[in-house]
């Protein structure tokens, strides 16, 4: 199997991951990830054979597996995050 850059990226967004994150998991530079996810460049294949493992581990334990709502993931991606109420400090009215 060889990934196209549609196909990686949903994988990405299926683990919940940002472009660096994956790019870490996957032991390569952020910008030979985020140009291939782009549609410019191609993946060793070192690269896809770690990618199809990861796919066939996540298909594995995909009963297990909670998603976040895509909304969180594309907030993640972008590098963005909820407040939650914990991390807000409410004054107590007197």
């Amino acid at each position: 199997m060889n990934f196209t850059p549609e196909e990686v990226r949903q994988l990405r967004y299926r683990l919940g991951y940002s472009q660096a994150e994956m790019a870490r998991h996957l032991h390569v530079d952020f910008s030979v990830f985020s140009q291939f996810e782009a549609g410019k460049g191609s993946l060793s294949t070192e690269l896809n054979g770690m990618l199809v493992r990861i796919l066939q581990q996540a298909e594995s334990l995909a009963d297990r597996t909670q998603r976040g709502p895509i909304a969180e993931v594309i907030m993640k991606d972008r590098g963005l995050s909820q407040i939650h109420d914990f991390e807000v400090d409410i004054e107590k009215s007197k």
